[in-house]
């Protein structure tokens, strides 16, 4: 069967009506709205215009069935909008059907659209925890149950036979529908990645150069606290009365403090960051788990340690780096918790990445705090530099990963190191 030039020029108008909402999104409302809530309000009206324009424009069949790309654009709205945009346009669809009119509006308006509502709000809350493969495949597999949905509906409910012309346009119609689908989500996360690629590379030049700058800065104050203390050596050879002794052990005291971070900083930020070298990932973090259990024993914490991915994991990295900022959290973890408290250490195995989740019942983090971290913060504890956890941070970014936290008062704190795994 011949495909009309009218049904093309209709269903090509739909795939650029839905593709290019997905680039005018990505390259001008997500930098001109910094809000969240702003973005997300202008995702949902370029997707719902994409609706109405697809729903205005359909190809018909016959006399009262229609089929256009209405479901697409619905489904994006879901994945990358969130559950309560796609509901908005749920509703909008329905309408925007109704005032349509014809007989398949119960069908094609809102069983259909109800599916979708149920389907994505089993499918969100759980998908960040599913593989990549299975984030891939699920939007297929929502819109072939759309699609069958709506031709077995027409076939059966609605007593209606297709005629072998109707079932081969039905075939081109489906066939588009994938390759639609399949070119809006992959426009969508190849335009993520090159800005999240933008952004990391913005970040690593700035950090670069901050870390050289205060890297300098720090060594041209080696020297007069080297002189400071000489000095205090010379005043100490005088006669002192009790009260200036005090205060003269108290200034050593703070110099040595000085000193320590001084000296804690430039290990760790200076040019050692540029060394990298292939190593076994879970053979690392074996041995921090077991070099910390007899610390976690003095403390009277239990600290247990699981993996689920294979026992070879290749990353790339500094070993000693890693090994120094797993030990920094994994030490917070456990001082943080009471007599008895409990510190998880599991390794999981993704796709493209490995990650490990370091979880404890300890006192937590105030949400104040929560979002600075990462950053040199006032150590709370006593000889404390407040480097600890922010070199952690900058280990784990020198490596091509990202740290996530959750924490919640009096109940405990998760955080969730991801590195990028190399395939050999």
């Amino acid at each position: 069967m011949e495909i009309v030039p009218s049904y093309i020029g209709l269903w090509l108008l739909q795939i650029f009506c839905i593709l290019f909402p997905m680039v005018l999104f990505q390259s001008f409302f997500r930098k001109k709205f910094a809000q969240k809530d702003d973005q997300r309000v202008a995702f949902a009206v370029l997707c719902g215009i994409s609706i109405i324009i697809c729903m205005t424009f359909p190809v018909a069949i016959n006399k009262e069935y229609i089929l256009d790309f209405r479901f697409i654009p619905l489904i994006i709205a879901f994945l990358y909008g969130g559950y309560w945009v796609g509901v908005s346009l749920s509703f909008v669809l329905i309408i925007y059907r109704y005032i349509i009119g014809g007989i398949g509006f119960y069908l094609g308006g809102v069983t259909m659209t109800v599916i979708l509502l149920i389907a994505f709000r089993i499918i969100l809350p759980r998908a960040d925890k599913w593989r990549e493969r299975q984030r891939q495949t699920y939007p297929y597999i929502l819109l072939t149950i759309s699609l069958l949905v709506f031709a077995l509906g027409t076939q059966f409910l609605d007593d209606y036979s297709f005629t072998p012309r109707e079932i081969t346009l039905w075939a081109w119609f489906s066939l588009l529908n994938y390759l639609t689908l399949w070119m809006a989500l992959y426009l969508q996360n190849s335009m993520r990645e090159i800005e999240l690629m933008t952004e990391k590379v913005i970040q690593f030049e700035k950090n670069h150069t901050i870390n050289h700058l205060l890297v300098y800065i720090s060594q041209q104050m080696v020297s007069p606290l080297k002189s400071a203390k000489g000095y205090l050596n010379l005043i100490e050879e005088e006669p002192l009365s009790t009260k200036q002794t005090y205060y003269l052990v108290q200034t050593r005291n703070e110099l040595q403090q000085a000193e320590r971070s001084l000296e804690q900083y430039l290990a760790f930020m200076g040019e050692k960051w540029d060394e990298q070298e292939n190593f076994c990932f879970s053979t690392e973090l074996e041995q921090v788990a077991e070099l910390m259990k007899s610390y976690a024993t003095m403390h009277q914490v239990d600290l247990i340690y699981t993996s689920t991915a294979e026992e070879e994991i290749l990353i790339k990295g500094d070993p000693s780096l890693l090994r120094f900022a797993l030990l920094n959290i994994i030490k917070n973890a456990i001082e943080a918790c009471k007599q008895k408290g409990r510190v998880n250490i599991c390794l999981h195995e993704m796709l493209k990445e490995v990650y490990i989740v370091i979880e404890d019942n300890g006192i937590g983090i105030p949400s104040n705090i929560l979002h600075k971290l990462g950053k040199p913060l006032p150590s709370g504890k006593v000889n404390g530099t407040g480097l600890g956890l922010a070199s952690a941070y900058k280990i784990t970014e020198s490596m091509g990963g990202r740290v996530e936290v959750e924490s919640t008062p009096d109940q405990g704190t998760t955080f969730s190191l991801y590195f990028p795994k190399l395939v050999v």
